[in-house]
This record gives structure tokens, C-alpha cells and sequence, in this order.
């Protein structure tokens, strides 16, 4: 059985920024994802806004990839 961490399980997880994310990576904001606030980045070429669905892409160490819900 593979060992999976926590913060790789929530990789293709949706959630909430409740911070802004700004634009390709150029700052950190935080997200909720499972009830639980990460902080996270993304490479979309513009903010994420505060109270947008993301989905967590991929994570860089200790922080999530995000982009926005295109739905």
C-alpha cells in the first residue's frame, strides 16, 4: 500500500479562498479545503478573489496550487 500524506490527499480536493491568492505565485493566501485552512498559491495569470471555489492542482511543500472554479 502506498503512503499518501494528508496534504497529497487533498490534491483534485475543491475549496474556498478566504484570503486573496495573488496572481503566478506571487504571493500566498489561504484556503479551507476539508475544513481545514492550508495556505496556498496558484499560476493563474490573475487574483483569486476572497469566497471563490478553487481546486487544489498540486502542492509545492507545505502549500497548495490552486486555480480557480471555472464552473
Amino acid at each position: 500500500m502506498e503512503y499518501r500524506s494528508t496534504i497529497d490527499r487533498l490534491v483534485g480536493s475543491s475549496g474556498v479562498a478566504m484570503t486573496a491568492i495573488p496572481q503566478d505565485r506571487t504571493g500566498i493566501g489561504i484556503v479551507k479545503v476539508n475544513g481545514q485552512q492550508w495556505s496556498a498559491a496558484t499560476d493563474d495569470p490573475v487574483e483569486i478573489a476572497p469566497g471563490t471555489k478553487v481546486w487544489v492542482t498540486a502542492r509545492d511543500r507545505v502549500t497548495l496550487i490552486v486555480v480557480a472554479d471555472q464552473g
